[in-house]
């Protein structure tokens, strides 16, 4: 399901099929790699340790929220991403980017709130209600199958039953502003999912990145694992996209709102705004 790509040679096809459901791995190239690299770099700045052992510190979680606070949106990884979108062809008229999130995960699942955690079992369209998203994500240091992310593949065009009915991101954001995290920062799944429900791990290496749809259903990977996990995301929406309507379809999510502020446009870093 995993379908390897260097560059884009057909842009609409190429996001029709990612709001179909298929899942593309670019492979690695100098300017991912360079991406890495200056990350680490950053890193390297308040750790020095072998990042898949931060675990084994007694201060992990302090540190791991320290970096993951301080890395957000810094300038030169959105400058590399940007080269790299460009390298691809992906970047034809107006896009528009969120925050660019290095996040940690924990090699043992502890707390849900934080971006240094793990993550449950959600669609990022549940927390913006925008269908055009495309999602980017690619780890940092080396990954396993216990401590990465995993889809639910069959449930890209399943509903599930989930919180979006009551969740509302301006309460969440004015709580966290004031640094209260008991709201939570995404809406949740209300059902479990079956116990023989396929999972598909990803294990791509660093330097390789994974591009899907918002609207598919994934999660961190829920076991006890060996080593920590860094990764980096940011997520897209093109202008063109929300003009004809090309999107992903939406199954089960019941924001009452859609909500665009948190696009910046990639040129000018000016909101985006929809207009029916």
């Amino acid at each position: 399901m995993f379908v390897p790509i260097s560059q884009i040679e057909n842009l609409n096809q190429f996001k029709k099929e990612i709001f179909n459901g298929k899942i593309y791995v670019f492979e690695k190239s100098k300017i991912t790699s360079q991406l890495v690299d200056q990350i680490k770099k950053k890193i390297g700045i308040d750790y020095s340790g072998e990042l898949e052992k931060l675990h084994h510190l007694s201060n992990c979680e302090e540190i791991s929220t320290h970096l993951v606070a301080k890395l957000k949106n810094t300038e030169i990884f959105k400058n590399l991403f940007y080269e790299f979108l460009h390298s691809i062809n992906f970047l034809q008229g107006e896009s528009y980017w969120d925050k660019f999130v290095v996040r940690v995960a924990p090699a043992k699942n502890k707390f849900k709130y934080r971006e240094a955690s793990r993550i449950g079992v959600h669609r990022d369209t549940w927390g913006t209600n925008i269908h055009q998203q495309i999602n980017w994500w690619a780890p940092i240091s080396s990954i396993e199958e216990t401590n990465t992310m995993v889809f639910f593949p069959d449930y890209f065009d399943r509903p599930v039953k989930n919180s979006t009915g009551s969740w509302d991101l301006n309460i969440y954001l004015e709580n966290r502003k004031k640094g209260d995290f008991s709201y939570p920062s995404a809406p949740e799944l209300l059902d479990k999912l079956p116990e023989n429900v396929r999972i598909l791990p990803v294990t791509i290496k660093p330097g390789e990145i994974l591009c899907f749809s918002g609207s598919h259903l994934h999660s961190s990977s829920k076991h006890k694992s060996e080593n920590t996990r860094f990764s980096y995301e940011i997520r897209t929406v093109c202008q063109d996209d929300l003009d004809s309507k090309n999107e992903a379809p939406n199954i089960d999510c019941e924001l009452k709102w859609q909500f665009p502020k948190i696009f910046r446009n990639m040129k000018d870093n000016s909101p985006m705004k929809i207009t029916s």
